[in-house]
């Protein structure tokens, strides 16, 4: 495929101040003057920063120039003499670049005063040099170490080696993790997993840190991985994951990569920067086969014409070579261990899923009604399933038990689902914590056509000891024995399920104890941290 010509005409605009302090000034591309222009900032002929001029400003917005300002502030420490600013990727410069810095003003240092006279009362040269020596080094004892990521900020600038060009004596074998944004426990399933990966490479030694490849703007995500002990890196500590990594260099020991699309961006470079780092690759779901399902369904195709659309093929080869760069794959289910083991026989393939905490539901059977469906409905599977729930299988429970509601909760609900709100269907959208919703429920139901990989909102039914009624797609990865008599292929075959679990308390207690028993067993920390060792190889 070729790549996008660069648009090479000059920009309007101009750098409107330069100084110690950062630059401002506003850019529009001519040619396309509604799109957000990126810049290139240059101290000293090295860049330093890609910004976007994208900042609203009144006296840009009464002229007609539209929101295209931007600023960057410097580290109050900057040594540089030059600063320009240039279209990004090119040598195209700003109206006004490059322009001298002033020279820095120096401050007076009362603590240099005090030392300098307390040295010029000493008695001798040799009382001199004794009482510096002393000085130096109770200043040294009593300075904290910069930590990663202030070191990486004054490398950025000039005034040290990096984020760890050298690894610190006595510390941990340092893990990278890379997802395309910031995990949200509260969101989805991949955040899920990845969490519960970052956290046992913890367990297990590591010095974990993350970055998202789509924004490194500070969000209270960070804080929250901040608070599970990894590293979350964003600016301004930061201003790239590429910068992220070749910082690193050879003191990174792992780099775990979530998703193909970060995988395709970042696998060559972390072979490049981080010789000595084992790539993990984390699949999330198999994407071709995710899509293949999908468009089997919808098309009314077989699976096998569905993997052979050029869209899906391509995504297909893209996967396996992704695999093939990896030190070891990691994925959720037997199917896509065996799917991978075919097209990429080279590949080292661990099932691995993640942790899922036990959270019984604690109001008793007789207090508890309806069905629940829980998902983020900007996942195509999920949209389709709470359709189907909802045209097809809920009907067919009402014929029989018109009382038994269904609530839908999940992240991005679109209005076609709000809209579909009656006595009988409650529309919740997103909620924080799940405990709350189990409680008033007595199963959920996951009526999954397409889709790939391990299901989060069955694995959360299961860990509250709520049976879940679902499909061969939706139970793929997890054993029939954590799902008796759960699992239909069709809108009467989920029906009665439903009608089954939801008005026979034994039978309902009998398939919650199932689940809570595999999650116990197969979805602890022991057991991901046991196979996340022999991942890292750690013996």
């Amino acid at each position: 495929m070729d790549e996008p010509t660069l648009n090479l005409v000059p920009l309007d605009g101009l750098l409107e101040h330069a100084g110690r302090d950062g630059i401002s000034g506003w850019a529009r591309d001519q040619a396309d003057p509604d799109r957000p222009v990126e810049l290139d900032v240059m101290l000293d002929g090295v860049r330093a920063a890609r910004i976007e001029a994208a900042l609203y400003r009144p006296d840009l917005d009464s002229s007609g120039i539209g929101p295209h300002a931007f600023m960057l502030r410097f580290p109050p420490a900057l040594r540089a003499n030059e600063v320009a600013v240039l279209r990004a990727g090119t040598s195209l410069h700003l109206a006004g670049s490059p322009q001298r810095l002033p020279p820095p003003v120096e401050a007076e240092d009362p603590a240099a005063a005090l030392t300098a006279a307390a040295l010029a009362a000493a008695s001798s040269p040799a009382e001199a040099e004794a009482l510096a020596a002393d000085l130096a080094d109770r200043l040294a004892a009593s300075l904290p170490r910069p930590d990663r990521r202030q070191t990486l900020l004054l490398g950025r600038w000039g005034h040290a080696a990096g984020a760890g060009q050298a690894a610190m004596p006595g510390t941990r074998p340092r893990a990278i993790a890379l997802d395309m944004g910031t995990p949200d426990a509260s969101r989805d399933a991949g955040s899920n997993a990845i969490l519960s990966h970052l956290e046992a490479l913890g367990r297990l030694g590591y010095a974990v840190e993350f970055a998202a490849a789509h924004s490194l703007a500070r969000t209270p995500a960070h804080d929250a991985l901040e608070a599970r002990g990894i590293t979350a890196w964003h600016t301004p500590w930061v201003a790239s994951v590429e910068e992220l990594l070749a910082a690193a260099g050879d003191t990174a020991s792992l780099v775990y990569i979530h998703r193909l699309p970060v995988m395709r961006r970042y696998a060559a470079l972390v072979r490049d920067w981080c010789p000595n780092a084992r790539l993990l690759f984390c699949v999330a779901d198999l994407h071709h086969l995710r899509a293949a399902r999908q468009y089997a369904i919808e098309a009314s195709v077989p699976l096998a014409a569905a993997l052979a659309t050029p869209r899906i093929a391509a995504l297909r080869v893209q996967e396996r070579a992704a695999c093939e760069a990896a030190d070891a794959v990691l994925v959720h289910t037997d199917a896509e261990a065996a799917i991978i083991a075919a097209e990429a026989p080279g590949a080292t393939v661990q099932v691995l899923p993640w942790h899922v905490p036990e959270t019984p539901v604690t109001v008793p059977w007789e207090e508890r009604r309806g069905v629940a469906f829980v998902g983020s409905y900007g996942h195509p599977p999920n949209l389709d399933a709470a359709h189907l729930l909802l045209d097809a299988v809920m009907p067919l429970v009402w014929a029989t038990a018109p009382g038994i509601r269904v609530i839908l909760a999940g992240s991005d609900l679109p209005a076609s689902l709000a809209a579909r709100a009656s006595p009988q269907v409650e529309i919740l959208g997103h909620v924080a914590d799940l405990a709350d919703l189990w409680n008033q429920m007595r199963l959920t139901c996951a009526p999954l056509r397409f889709g790939a990989g391990l299901k989060g909102k069955i694995l959360s039914s299961l860990a509250a000891g709520l049976p879940c009624v679902t499909t061969p797609i939706g139970a793929e990865g997890i054993p029939p024995a954590a799902l008796p008599d759960s699992i239909a292929s069709d809108a009467h075959g989920l029906a009665a399920a439903i009608l089954r679990l939801h008005a026979d308390e034994a039978a309902n207690r009998a398939a919650g104890e199932a689940g809570l028993a595999y999650v116990r067993s197969a979805l602890s920390q022991d057991a991901i941290d046991a196979a996340l060792r022999l991942v890292c190889s750690l013996g």
